[in-house]
């Protein structure tokens, strides 16, 4: 299928009200439309979705779908979900599958996200305005499924991702590339998970100096791409996951206690809590001595740390610990009275403490501010949340991100709306006299791709 220019530009699909705004608001975006994109913290996507149904479409891509798994005993809805008809009727009768996935979707499919979602695709296919001609059209383009993701990345310009493969569904290296290969000329630079190296010495029955060898030793091979860290690939920088576990980070530096908590874990590894706060209290120490030697090598080697904030991913993780201030001790990272400055990002815009997270910024030098999930879950009013944070964030501290993960259409949406909404903004300011055309333009570049571009040293 051919895309018209117009659709390409994203034009044709405008709201009226942005439309006939200010005359500037049209200068504006023509410029940023065009504009490449660097995504500062995204995930793979796999071909499992090249064929879907409207209905777990709908799951895949919303957060509040994500989690359906827990919502039945382990391994039941995976069985359901890959079964024949036999086997999902009996899973049914016993569980109530099907009701309470038909009846998570269908609220989810009557938001006006979905609905916005789905009228701005139909413009990009060229099919009815509807999630079933919708999900129909995609199917058939997905007869070449990584062609299609190909068009939805290059459609809105996109030059560099930076690649979380902590979430990978389950992927190895050969996945992994597959997918890199087929969004090119985008580029991808990875980074590594703390956790990915937990998740590997967490079973281990070794002493506590042992697996602090081991520790140091697996996390210079992720960084460095050596043997098969990071599936032999090098990190560009790091990722956490700790903080909706525990709340506030207090770095940690004492081995004994250190040394405790992984007793601890050994000894309670095979009968862990079943409650989730008390399950991650047991190594809370031990993770919180992980992350301060992993920010130790992240300041000794000059790259940043991201660190899941905000957002949720509920039920695995305890919401009420996101809050962007728990943040404050890692910011300082201060040891013998000096604030050290390592390169830290809060992921996820902090949402829905999106304030809390850009005056972190605004206070921290070494804080910098990314806007996934934020774009494009908020969608239209983005441009009040980006109004938000340039109020207090320095334009050359703000990095365009999306977080996308299982459905390749976040990769698009989140270019297309993010772009949209940022000229608004832009154009605001222009119009209210505190940015000139110049100024404006050049900010855009700096949120869609300089700012990565710097923090990373890419080229």
């Amino acid at each position: 299928m051919t895309i018209d220019r117009n659709r390409s530009r994203g034009l044709d699909s405008l709201p009226l009200f942005l439309s006939r705004q200010h005359p500037e608001f049209m200068k504006v975006f023509e410029v940023v439309n065009d504009l490449p994109i660097d995504d500062t913290h995204c995930h793979i996507i796999t071909d499992r979705d090249a064929v879907t149904t409207p209905q777990r479409y709908v799951e895949r891509i919303s957060l509040a779908g994500y989690p359906v798994a827990s919502y039945f005993p382990q391994g039941v809805y995976d069985r359901w979900l890959n079964g024949d008809e036999a086997t999902r009727h009996d899973f049914n009768r016993k569980f109530d599958i099907q009701s309470k996935v038909d009846g998570i979707t269908r609220d989810i499919a009557e938001s006006v996200f979905m609905k916005f979602l789905t009228r701005e695709l139909s413009h990009f296919l060229g099919c009815e305005s509807r999630l079933e001609a919708v999900i129909e059209a995609r199917n058939e383009r997905g007869r070449d499924y990584w062609g299609y993701v190909n068009s939805l990345l290059r459609d809105v310009k996109y030059e560099n991702i930076m690649l979380d493969t902590g979430y990978a569904e389950g992927c190895g290296a050969e996945e992994i590339s597959r997918f890199e290969e087929a969004i090119l000329p985008c580029r991808t630079n990875r980074l590594a998970r703390i956790e990915m190296i937990q998740k590997e010495l967490f079973p281990l029955d070794v002493s506590f100096e042992e697996y602090e060898q081991r520790f140091l030793t697996r996390m210079r091979e992720m960084l460095d791409g050596t043997g098969d860290g990071n599936y032999g690939k090098n990190s560009f920088g790091m990722k956490s996951y700790l903080l909706p576990f525990i709340g506030l980070i207090r770095p940690l530096y004492d081995r004994g206690v250190a040394q405790a908590s992984w007793q601890n874990l050994r000894e309670c590894f095979h009968n862990m809590p079943k409650e989730r706060e008390a399950n991650y209290n047991v190594s809370k120490d031990l993770r919180r001595y992980n992350f301060t030697l992993a920010l130790e090598e992240c300041l000794r080697r000059d790259i940043p740390m991201q660190i899941h904030t905000g957002d949720g991913e509920a039920p695995y993780v305890i919401l009420r610990h996101q809050d962007p201030f728990f943040l404050e001790e890692v910011c300082r990272f201060d040891r013998d009275d000096v604030m050290r400055m390592p390169k830290i990002i809060p992921l996820h815009a902090g949402y829905p403490s999106v304030g809390k997270a850009a005056w972190l910024s605004h206070l921290y030098p070494n804080c910098y501010f990314e806007l996934s999930i934020m774009t494009p879950f908020v969608h239209q009013s983005l441009f009040q949340r980006y109004m938000q944070v340039m109020e207090v964030v320095p334009l050359s501290k703000i990095m365009y991100a999306s977080d996308a993960y299982h459905i390749p259409e976040l990769y698009w949406l989140s270019g297309r709306w993010g772009k949209r909404y940022l000229a608004q903004a832009l154009t605001e300011h222009i119009v209210g006299g505190s940015l000139s055309l110049e100024e404006a333009i050049e900010g855009a570049r700096m949120i869609l791709y300089k700012n990565n571009r710097s923090l990373y040293r890419i080229n």
